[in-house]
């Protein structure tokens, strides 16, 4: 790992050298990573990064801003709902989280008491996350392949940073943030209906919004209501879904974000 200081910054980054593409800087939480030609000189790299320096310290802001702000308040929000969290200790119990009487109970063992370090809080609101993003998925999903006689090759649950969701043409593969879960259900049915009109039309074209008027004519709506939720980054690689009971889940995998093409 190498460090460029300037002024009052100090950007830690990690150089991986490639016998071919683009030259590209990835903000992954807090680490920056670049990736670049094996010609591409130390000093041509260093000059890319101060060039762009505002947009990789904006990025690390937003990260770190955002990445305890859901815990600080105590608060998450579920299908549109919030929920407070409520924290037990007990002897002698694995951790565990369950939605109970409008609140988030987590119980952790006693041991735990004491730290000060919220990753095991974290870990397991990322498994909520997880769960309720499959269930609802898996109706939502029914229900657009019912209502269009369309559906995609797969589909998979990962970190997308602060996009939602996407289609990939190529592999016929629709990917899903697990923030996802954040959404009401009738939301998630118009992301979900979204995707998959991407079967039809690759690009937001005249077709493609006639279609989405069709089956969602309040789409416009839903659009301005998930646009205002903030989206914040679930690190799916701290998760296991050994316990989920889904069967469309093809992958569970991280994804560096965003991305600057130079």
């Amino acid at each position: 790992m190498s460090i460029l200081k300037f002024k009052n910054n100090v950007i830690p980054y990690t150089v991986n050298k490639a016998m071919s593409g683009a030259l590209c800087i990835c903000v992954d939480g807090n680490e920056v990573i670049v990736n670049a030609p094996w010609y591409v000189s130390r000093r041509h790299i260093q000059e890319v990064i101060i060039e762009k320096r505002q947009w990789i310290i904006s990025k690390i802001e937003e990260y770190n801003k955002n990445r305890n702000s859901f815990l600080d308040k105590g608060v998450i929000k579920l299908l549109g709902n919030d929920y407070h969290i409520c924290i037990l200790y007990k002897n002698h119990i694995t951790p565990t989280i369950n939605l109970i009487n409008g609140k988030v109970e987590v119980i952790l063992p006693a041991k735990y008491k004491k730290l000060e370090d919220s990753d095991i809080l974290r870990i397991l609101m990322e498994k909520l996350y997880f769960k309720v993003c499959c269930n609802e998925l898996e109706k939502s999903m029914e229900k657009a392949r019912l209502l269009l006689g369309i559906a995609p090759e797969d589909y998979c649950i990962e970190d997308l940073g602060n996009t939602i969701a996407k289609f990939s043409f190529d592999d016929r593969c629709i990917s899903f943030s697990p923030c996802i879960a954040r959404y009401r259900s009738e939301i998630i049915d118009y992301i979900v209906i979204h995707e998959f009109c991407h079967l039809k039309y690759k690009t937001h074209s005249k077709g493609y919004w006639n279609i989405i008027e069709k089956y969602c004519p309040n789409y416009k709506k839903y659009e301005h209501e998930h646009a205002g939720i903030k989206i914040y980054s679930v690190s799916s690689v701290k998760v296991s879904i050994s316990n989920l009971s889904i069967a469309k889940i093809s992958t569970i995998k991280r994804h560096l974000h965003p991305i600057y093409m130079v």
